[in-house]
């Protein structure tokens, strides 16, 4: 296992060789996108790919990787894990100067053993007695838990993944789904015992920070069904372990179909209704965006990905934009945009 995590001196020291632009936080510094790995097939074919992309970013001024333990059947962290062990023991990148983001909470499947997630929900999780079925909150075809059980099973299973003994940023992956199940009032209780779980993560020193990524939590009105306010979540985080907190970071989609983190006024901080970047902001959270190109629907021929990507990364308050890249080709491009 690697040993060590992302430090603020050593992401700086990693972006200050190349030119393209440096966000800093309190805990690290990140170049404006970070490399997804979220699409996909479920083969050996896409893991080349995917293998070689993540290689030629690292050593090209990328230093952030967003995954996830249900991206195409667990692969995509196993690829990055791959690409992770293999650079640091040539000595090519150090563990302090790369960022690495990874989820948990929706039901993942295990391609390499053949398992779906109907599947793996039944056969590893339920019948190893990992989590009980009432632990699984159930909107359409998406499984979400938020038991802790589950999460200290993922976590595990994520490290052994990316062979990293401390993951620098950990998601709770849509929980939106649980919210849309539970309610606020049995949502917010459960996540008491959950960020009571994660914070004594990060003093085992398997993670460093968690967060929520989100799809459409954070941009609904404050009225419907599955909305997540972040003041809200921050003080459960405070209640939890005070102003100490790890709690430090959100996603959510920004792209043009899908601006409302910029446009909603749908956040209460501190009394006054503001948009999530700006209620996020307000409250010391950092926001990182994901489907820039919303997973390919927002080319209509009227923008190009060019400008699509450089007006997201231009966005004020955006910390790092997580861009689906698994060929060296597009990887170039994104690069030379920035």
């Amino acid at each position: 296992m690697i040993s060590g995590y992302a430090s603020f001196n050593g992401t700086s020291d990693y972006l200050s060789k190349f030119a393209l632009g440096c966000r800093e936080s309190s805990m690290f510094c990140a170049p404006p996108i970070a490399m997804g790995t979220h699409l996909g097939e479920m083969n050996e074919e896409d893991s080349v790919l995917y293998r070689e992309g993540i290689e030629y970013g690292l050593l090209n001024g990328l230093n952030f990787i967003d995954t996830a333990i249900n991206y195409r059947g667990m692969r995509s962290e196993r690829d990055v894990g791959y690409v992770l062990k293999s650079l640091i023991k040539r000595g090519s990148i150090k563990r302090e100067e790369v960022i690495v983001s990874t989820k948990g909470g929706i039901i993942p499947g295990d391609i390499e053993a053949n398992l779906f997630p109907t599947d793996f929900l039944r056969k590893v999780l339920l019948e190893g007695g990992i989590i009980q079925e009432s632990d699984v909150n159930i909107v359409d075809t998406h499984r979400h838990v938020l038991a802790p059980d589950y999460y200290r099973f993922a976590i595990d299973t994520s490290k052994k993944h990316l062979h990293l003994e401390t993951i620098d940023l950990y998601y709770i992956h849509n929980p939106e789904i649980s919210m849309m199940v539970l309610g606020p009032t049995l949502f917010y209780t459960q996540l008491e015992k959950l960020f009571t779980f994660f914070e004594n993560q990060v003093r085992l020193e398997n993670i460093r920070y968690y967060g929520f990524a989100t799809w459409f939590g954070f941009l609904k009105d404050p009225m419907e069904r599955g909305y997540l306010s972040i003041e809200e979540v921050l003080n459960i985080a405070k209640k939890v372990a005070g102003e100490g907190h790890h709690f430090k970071f959100i996603q959510f989609p920004l792209n043009k179909h899908m601006n409302e983190g910029i446009q909603k006024q749908n956040q209460k901080a501190n009394g006054e209704w503001l948009s999530v970047f700006e209620a996020a902001h307000e409250l010391g959270i950092y926001s990182t965006t994901s489907a820039p190109f919303q997973l390919g629907k927002a080319f209509d021929g009227a923008s190009d990905a060019r400008s699509m990507l450089r007006e997201v990364t231009s966005t004020e308050g955006v910390f790092s934009t997580m861009v689906g890249m698994k060929k060296i080709k597009h990887i170039k491009e994104n690069i030379q945009i920035l």
